[in-house]
């Protein structure tokens, strides 16, 4: 999975609490990922329509 997103990677940054490391809160902005949207934004859950 790490080598699929290594191409889709085009923005990486830290948004809070960066003296954590790899615990901090991260910002990661990604192009043409492939991704299945399970609960989108509006709460719309794929599988309770199933």
């Amino acid at each position: 999975a790490a080598a699929l997103a290594l191409n889709c990677i085009t923005k990486v940054e830290v948004v809070e609490y960066e003296e954590l490391g790899m615990e901090a809160i991260w910002k990661i902005e990604v192009e043409n990922f492939p991704a299945f949207i399970v609960v989108d934004d509006k709460g719309n859950d794929f599988f309770r329509n199933l």
